[in-house]
């Protein structure tokens, strides 16, 4: 299966989001990530879907999302005309030990410090959806108190 971003354009209303994903998992489709949030425009949210599936499949849901009463805009992104980020929090359980080799770790993977304390490092990494996998994989070696992901936001270029 293929993994399909998919930019939908929402007017500002009650429901509209609960509308969208009824119709994924109506179709027992699973949605990787959803990040929705403002638009450039007032009254209107942009929602990035990330979902696996063959292309006739997904041509059949980009269909139907059009026909969804709040909807304005369903745009398929493709990799190469994309510029998508996703963020990470990180809140570690961390021994004095360790800290210097975590703080490299995360200076390494151009994270941001936000707060520290005798027991937990709490850091944020933004970047490409492979980068934050990548992220998860290596600290996760640690223990991890708390992680939290955005799924992708994407536009296109």
């Amino acid at each position: 299966m293929k993994k399909h971003v998919i930019s939908i354009l929402v007017e500002d209303r009650f429901g509209a989001l609960a509308r969208v994903v009824e119709l994924f998992t109506s179709r027992g489709y699973n949605l990787e990530s959803v990040c929705t949030g403002e638009a450039e425009r007032k009254g209107v949210h942009r929602m990035t879907l990330v979902t696996l599936g063959n292309d006739d499949k997904i041509q059949h849901i980009l269909k139907l999302l059009k026909n969804i009463i709040y909807v304005w805009e369903v745009r398929l992104l493709s990799p190469e005309q994309t510029i998508s980020r996703e963020l990470i929090l990180l809140k570690l359980k961390v021994p004095k030990d360790q800290r210097t080799q975590i703080l490299t770790l995360i200076q390494a993977y151009e994270g941001n410090l936000i707060e520290m304390n005798q027991d937990h490092i709490t850091f944020m990494v933004t970047g490409s959806a492979s980068k934050i996998d990548g992220v998860a994989e290596v600290f996760g070696d640690y223990e991890i108190h708390e992680m939290a992901r955005t799924g992708e936001a994407a536009i296109h270029k």
